[in-house]
């Protein structure tokens, strides 16, 4: 540690525990939200109206029919992922 390390004040040290909860809740609303951004591109776009899984149509948007698809969907996803983890 660099000498302006020790001397610079924590910016959270004059919080009191109200304000460390919310900081808290920020804080792990922001990582939920980067986190879930990274699953979604990484995720394959559909077709709105149309199931990605069984190709029935669906609500307008929707797409997947329900979430017995999106379930299914998702875990052939994840087993495809593994497969091409482990060439």
């Amino acid at each position: 540690m660099t000498r302006s390390e020790l001397t610079r004040p924590d910016p959270t040290e004059r919080l009191g525990p109200d304000d460390m909860a919310t900081l808290r809740d920020e804080q792990f609303l922001q990582a939920a939200l980067l986190q879930q951004q990274e699953r979604a591109e990484r995720t394959p776009a559909g077709r709105p109206g149309w199931c990605s899984n069984c190709g029935a149509a669906c609500v307008a948007l929707a797409v997947y029919c329900d979430d017995d698809c999106r379930e299914d969907h998702q875990h052939r996803l994840a087993v495809l992922a593994k497969q091409q983890a482990r060439r």
